[in-house]
């Protein structure tokens, strides 16, 4: 598990307009919170953020808090950031203390390697459900991402929770969920310039890539996202 030290310093004053005038001045309103801890609100450099966070490539890390520059003797991790719906532009970071000897529930990214054989030699279409997947273990195990080989994939193969290994870490999405899986192309009536009219012909998927794969279950995963959200609300 990756470690990273991020800078921020404290802040008294709070509200929306304080939020316009430190974004105004690039810098990111932030809050850190922790189990019988009062919440500290912070500010964090908006460059200075972007720099550290994006060569992290969406994984998770422990997080090092410098604040005022001083080394937090409490790690962290990132709980939620919020962002502007128009602008993409980050609006508000929430930060949690954790304890190294307490496992802790959270969100790692799901990453896909390969192509998939079903994908790149008989034109079948990839479906990539969970972008992440909800865990449970000790901060120490937390993994970076849940990184899957989908290159054996042929046409009806699939991959399931239950089939992840990962030692000491608590799968908490339903065992039987489907992570990845490739279907047959789509057989679409079309005319060809030297068959019948109405032949009917495989429609050829593109060959799905790693950072690409093509995606045909959106509202699954958005609804997935809204139910964890609602979870989040409740606990």
């Amino acid at each position: 598990m990756k470690e990273i030290f991020m800078e921020a310093t404290t802040r008294t004053a709070s509200g929306k307009g304080v939020a316009r005038k430190l974004r105004a001045a690039k810098k990111i309103p932030a809050v850190v919170y922790g189990r019988g801890e009062q919440p500290l609100s912070l500010e964090i450099n908006y460059n200075h953020f972007h720099a550290v966070y994006h060569g992290l490539h969406g994984e998770n890390a422990l997080i090092n808090l410098q604040i005022d520059g001083k080394p937090s003797e409490k790690k962290a991790v990132i709980r939620d950031i919020q962002h502007d719906p128009v602008e993409g532009d980050i609006l508000h970071i929430d930060f949690q203390h954790i304890s190294m000897d307490q496992k802790i529930r959270l969100s790692v990214p799901v990453r896909l390697i390969g192509t998939a054989d079903g994908v790149k030699n008989f034109s079948g279409i990839l479906q990539w459900t969970f972008r992440d997947l909800e865990v449970l273990c000790y901060p120490d195990k937390i993994p970076e991402s849940i990184t899957i080989n989908i290159e054996p994939l042929n046409i009806g193969d699939a991959v399931h929770v239950k089939d992840l290994s990962y030692p000491d870490v608590e799968f908490l999405d339903d065992e039987h969920e489907t992570i990845v899986n490739v279907i047959a192309p789509k057989i679409v009536a079309t005319t060809v310039e030297a068959g019948a009219e109405g032949e009917a012909v495989a429609e050829a998927a593109p060959a799905a890539t790693e950072a690409e794969p093509e995606i045909i279950s959106e509202k699954k995963a958005e609804e997935r996202q809204a139910e964890k959200a609602k979870r989040d609300k409740e606990k």
